[in-house]
């Protein structure tokens, strides 16, 4: 059986359980005040999750910075909630308690819209006014309210403490995993609940006769509501979400109005024959109970309003089609690569995701963009490069998260051998990656390259390699969502990915031709990105003797008018001279492209073991076969190469390769 299946079968049982629950909390505040029943319910649920965390490891220590989100959701849900809900039950049916719950999803996205900034669509707000309409069908019976204001009321308010719960739950950090989340809050909600018994039901809770059997039955129905609706079903959910995405698991959520009206309308059956046979009316069958059990047909048809109206709340088109168009255009990659990718993904405990040395915008971006979906997918990642970044790509989502090799040599061994699976991303070569070279080769882990360079050259159990594409990042959000994570890419996500495309494209100036990468750089500013603000964080961000280089290497330029190229060559004596610092040459080598009839640009800096050859050209032009050559290569209007000989002799070679091609 597919996962997704099992997603599917395992977000209906939630469902199920959460439909019932309503029923099971209806039939126990019949012996037990609202709050003594959550305050059990909470410590059962708290005990079991607490054993399953223990046992299986997953409970995490919480940083102190963090208890006051911890507490304030808490506050909101479980506490306001479920009081609120317990509460209403005295006051109004099942049935509608579900119905007026199933707002709390419809609700969001407004409330996220106002304290949040997240966008509305009319989607949402046609699904909304339609799934009023459907309320209002269900309380209202023939034109008079058929359930307690009071019961409405707090219905409402326990619909707006989820919602709260919802927003607060943003702001708790992303390492912590959803059962540490979970314990926590329904450890922290005891100290709300039980006050609040003893100040308010006291009385009640000691006038409570333990010897009576319908207290015991009352008791096991808390019991069964701790282990299924909080335990069981969250587990389930969980699951779900995890497989399917949230968007798409949410959605189930509307299954629970149907769920609870079905069940009160078979437990009523089942009450009316057994009412009918100890009143010796043996004649009446039980359909003919089921038929009088049944609620007015008005109700029912309210109830399948309020479910059309949450799956249109949940609709747009806009996204559905973009989302499908983004998937369609990762069919580039194999289904054998994704599956395999995706199993090894699962099964891995320590992720590690590796660059190439001299990290660039698209090496970053890739590498982080990738980190941050598998960290919300709950695995342990590490992002490791060689040496140092770009101080200008210091702003990066998750950069201080970066190992960086030649800083931490005797750590950086540890973390590549503890490693079950290793991506090799934006490098075809392992001699791109320096002394993480042997470690990679000899590590046993499941290996995954992503790069879009020509010819790779490594052993790895699932090789991406697509040069046709613009830039590694590109390739590396093509893979996310051909796995069917699209709606899981967060913001932070989108902004690495649209960073690396930008930066390997000269601000798509170059090698960006194909018209996905606009379908896809959509898709991204879908999920909140600004353009503007990063591409002034990485090219409005330059030291004055950044500049004062680029004047310098202006003054110095080369033109070769008989092969239209032109020449920047920069000593380590004259790099030492304006202080270099790495990042100081980026795209430099772009610039004399602007010149009129010049066609090829190649920027050489010497470093202290070698000599680094820059090519960019623009057109039909290809200057990758010009870095193979120099023992490199690249992308048709954008390569690289290196040298080992001195100065003169690689200038000697490069203007005979300029020349003859």
């Amino acid at each position: 059986m597919k996962k997704q299946t099992i997603a599917i079968i395992a977000l209906v049982i939630a469902q199920i359980f959460w439909g019932a629950s309503y029923l099971m909390s209806d039939f126990a505040l019949k012996v037990f005040p609202a709050a003594m029943l959550v305050s059990m319910r909470i410590s059962i649920a708290a005990v079991v999750l607490g054993v399953v965390g223990l046992l299986t490891r997953q409970l995490q220590k919480i940083e102190f910075r963090d208890w006051k989100y911890f507490l304030l959701a808490s506050f909101a849900e479980p506490f306001i909630y479920f009081l609120c809900e317990a509460e209403a039950l005295n006051h109004v049916s099942p049935t509608i308690a579900s119905v007026m719950l199933s707002f709390i999803p419809l609700l969001t996205p407004v409330f996220a819209f106002f304290f949040l900034k997240e966008k509305v669509t009319l989607m949402n707000v046609l699904g909304i006014v339609i799934s009023v309409v459907g309320v209002l069908m269900i309380i209202l019976d023939g034109g008079k309210l058929s359930a307690d204001v009071l019961g409405i009321l707090l219905l409402f308010i326990a619909v707006l403490a989820s919602i709260v719960y919802t927003l607060v739950l943003r702001k708790i950090p992303e390492r912590y995993n959803t059962l540490t989340v979970v314990f926590f809050m329904f450890c922290t909600s005891l100290l709300f609940f039980v006050p609040t018994m003893l100040v308010r039901e006291l009385p009640q809770v000691m006038a409570i006769d333990w010897a009576a059997d319908n207290t015991w039955n009352a008791f096991g129905a808390i019991v069964g509501l701790a282990l299924s609706a909080s335990c069981i079903a969250f587990l389930f959910f969980s699951y779900g979400v995890r497989t399917i995405g949230p968007t798409r698991a949410n959605v189930f959520n509307n299954i629970q109005p149907g769920v609870t009206a079905i069940l009160a309308w078979i437990i009523g059956a089942v009450t009316l024959y057994q009412t009918a046979i100890q009143c010796e009316a043996i004649d009446k069958s039980f359909f003919e109970c089921v038929k009088e059990a049944a609620p007015a047909w008005i109700m029912l048809l309210g109830i399948v309003v309020v479910i059309a109206g949450m799956f249109i709340s949940q609709m747009n088109v806009k996204q559905q089609i973009l989302k499908f168009k983004v998937i369609m255009l990762s069919k580039i990659i194999k289904e054998d690569y994704i599956v395999q990718s995706r199993r090894f993904i699962d099964n891995a405990n320590k992720i590690l995701l590796t660059g190439h040395i001299s990290p660039d915008g698209d090496s970053l971006g890739a590498t982080l963009g990738l980190y941050h979906l598998l960290k919300q997918l709950g695995k342990e990642v590490t992002v490791m490069v060689p040496n140092r970044y770009p101080s200008f790509f210091a702003w990066m989502p998750g950069i201080d998260k970066v190992f960086v090799m030649e800083e931490n040599k005797t750590e950086a061994v540890k973390v590549i051998k503890e490693a079950d699976l290793i991506f090799c991303i934006d490098y075809n070569t392992l001699d791109r990656v320096n002394g993480m070279k042997p470690l990679i080769e000899q590590s046993k882990a499941k290996k995954i390259m992503i790069d879009h360079h020509l010819d790779p050259n490594i052993n790895c159990d699932v090789v991406i390699s697509h040069p046709e594409v613009s830039s590694a990042s590109e390739l590396a959000f093509r893979f996310m969502c051909r796995m069917g994570f699209y709606q899981e890419v967060s913001l932070e996500s989108a902004e690495c990915i649209y960073t690396g495309m930008m930066t390997d494209t000269g601000g798509f100036t170059y090698n960006s031709n194909n018209p996905e990468i606009y379908i896809i750089i959509k898709a991204l500013l879908e999920k909140g990105v600004d353009k503007d603000a990063i591409y002034n964080k990485v090219f409005h961000t330059y030291s004055e003797d950044r500049l004062r280089l680029l004047g310098y290497c202006l003054n110095k330029m080369e033109i070769i008018p008989e092969c239209n190229a032109a020449i920047i060559v920069l000593t380590q004596e004259e790099l030492h001279r304006f202080n270099y610092k790495v990042g100081d040459t980026e795209g430099i080598v772009n610039i004399p492209l602007q010149i009129e009839n010049v066609n090829k640009s190649v920027l050489v800096r010497e470093d202290k073991t070698q000599i680094k050859l820059s090519f960019r050209s623009q057109g039909d032009v290809a200057v990758n076969t010009m870095a193979e050559k120099f023992g490199g290569g690249g992308h048709k209007n954008a390569a690289g190469g290196e040298s080992t000989k001195s100065m003169e002799e690689t200038l000697d070679k490069l203007r005979r390769v300029l020349i003859n091609g």
